[in-house]
């Protein structure tokens, strides 16, 4: 019997934030709850938290990652900071009349932004199953007409599970260069617990 590839589970620390990715939760509603949550845990950590700040990030954040309806979506809240440190977000490929057979090296082809030199791809063994790691970084939008443009750091892993045409997506995006090293170990420790 094929897997199911919209069923997906992983396991994250709490300072990963569930995002509802579908329209039926109103986003303010849920992100004036989950603020409050996060200033909770803020003053747990000794850190001053603003609920209003934090509420509008959340609402922007998720509005924005609900934008390109992944199965899953989650933000990294950093105790003390108002802004979301990273986007996570969850998804299949199954094959279609253009892409009639999905390969882990055709998801690596198409994963190359190339903006900055090409990315590095490694081969690798999941628990779930074979899979492929591609850590680049790529230039993102202006926020200001004349402004530079950012560089956005990502981290995708591409799984193929045992009895399926499709493929599984895990993708992590940040900006601050200074989180590249602790949560590329973090991407890849949740990498390992992905299931089905």
């Amino acid at each position: 019997m094929p897997s199911d590839l919209t069923n997906v589970h992983l396991e994250c620390s709490e300072d990963w934030v569930p995002f509802p990715v579908t329209d039926s939760m109103d986003l303010g509603y849920w992100a004036e709850h989950e603020a409050r949550n996060l200033v909770e845990r803020f003053e747990r950590d000794g850190k001053p938290g603003d609920t209003g700040r934090l509420a509008r990030d959340l609402q922007r954040a998720a509005a924005d990652s609900r934008t390109r309806t992944p199965l899953g979506a989650f933000g990294w809240y950093i105790s003390g900071h108002h802004e979301v440190a990273a986007i996570l977000e969850i998804d299949a490929i199954f094959p279609d009349d253009t892409v009639p057979e999905l390969t882990l090296g055709w998801l690596a082809g198409i994963m190359r932004a190339g903006d900055f030199g090409e990315p590095d791809v490694t081969e690798v063994r999941l628990p779930l199953g074979e899979a492929v790691r591609i850590r680049e970084n790529m230039a993102g939008e202006r926020k200001w007409r004349f402004g530079a443009r950012p560089v956005i750091r990502a981290l995708t892993y591409g799984v193929r599970p045992p009895d399926t045409d499709g493929l599984l997506t895990l993708h992590v995006s940040w900006t601050e260069p200074v989180l590249d090293e602790p949560l590329e170990q973090i991407v890849d420790a949740i990498a390992g617990t992905l299931s089905l």
